[in-house]
């Protein structure tokens, strides 16, 4: 009797251990890449399969988007293309499917580039935003000073960052970022916030340094030229009325300086005779007019 109880018991352990290795193995979350209509796109098999159905649909989605806005484009001689896409991350409870799509002229020698990453919760099947990591004002806080902080870092070593892009931090819930195992990393276009030829520039930011207690506070890109740039000019503008990019600023000491930044912040009603002072910081210019509570790039047209 005995001996069948024991026959019985490694039986049942043997069972549960199939069952539990089984479930693992069904939870374990692969990715491959497919193609629709030429363009490329990612679809992951494994885990709960309503979920692995709700997810892979969104990723073909993005592919037929692209063909049919491809199909459009042509007719305008140009193409809009998936460059390339990766699995970013997977750790079976999250993945990042990062896609590099492409607008390209065929007269142009380079095109423009951008990226949409898709962040999925696997138990979900729900859409990860950035609002659902960076959920409070200290963590946003915390996620811009160190963006700058990164950016400095990388502008001192002398790739090509837009001097007012480490101060100015702009995100939205559409930025895009994806995981990696200690916290998330941002991801910034090809010009968005340093020359286009640097292309994209991704920055890692550890979960520690968003949930670092005693917020640091980003001082404003006007703050640091009022505080640490020397080399300006001051005059006056007879009539303003607010930056619009390719708008003409003819000052009073017969200079004109035409803004190069795509800013567009009017006044309620327009000024007249008022302050300006252009800074030069680095190899860029920037036009700040009294009043207003930012600086805009522009380059001198006259004299030239």
């Amino acid at each position: 009797m005995k001996r069948i109880l024991r026959v019985l018991c490694l039986v049942l352990i043997n069972f549960l251990l199939i069952s539990v290795a089984s479930m693992e193995a069904s939870a374990e979350v692969k990715t491959a890449v497919h193609t629709y209509k030429e363009q490329p796109y990612i679809q992951i098999n494994g885990g709960d399969a309503a979920v692995t159905e709700k997810i892979n649909q969104i990723l073909k989605d993005h592919a037929i988007s692209v063909a049919k806005a491809n199909k459009a484009w042509k007719n305008y001689d140009a193409e809009y293309y998936t460059r390339n896409v990766k699995t970013l991350y997977n750790n079976n409870k999250v993945v990042s499917v990062g896609y590099v799509d492409g607008l390209k002229y065929n007269y142009e020698n380079k095109g423009t580039y951008f990226s949409v990453i898709y962040n999925f919760d696997l138990t979900t099947g729900q859409r990860i935003m950035l609002r659902d990591i960076v959920d409070s004002k200290d963590k946003e806080m915390n996620l811009e000073y160190a963006i700058s902080r990164n950016l400095q870092l990388k502008y001192s070593k002398g790739i090509k960052i837009y001097e007012k892009s480490v101060y100015d931090i702009r995100l939205t819930d559409s930025t895009p970022f994806y995981f990696y195992e200690n916290g998330i990393v941002i991801r910034f276009y090809p010009s968005e916030i340093a020359e286009y030829s640097v292309g994209f520039i991704d920055i890692k930011i550890p979960y520690s340094d968003l949930n670092e207690k005693g917020t640091h506070k980003l001082i404003s890109y006007l703050d640091y030229l009022r505080n640490h740039v020397t080399d300006y000019i001051d005059s006056k503008i007879d009539y303003f009325e607010g930056y619009r990019i390719s708008s003409m600023y003819s000052l009073a000491n017969g200079e004109v300086w035409e803004q190069v930044e795509p800013r567009f912040i009017m006044l309620p009603s327009y000024s007249l005779s008022s302050k300006v002072r252009i800074y030069k910081d680095g190899a860029r210019y920037y036009l700040w007019v009294e009043d207003m509570a930012d600086v805009v790039e522009v380059r001198r047209v006259h004299p030239e």
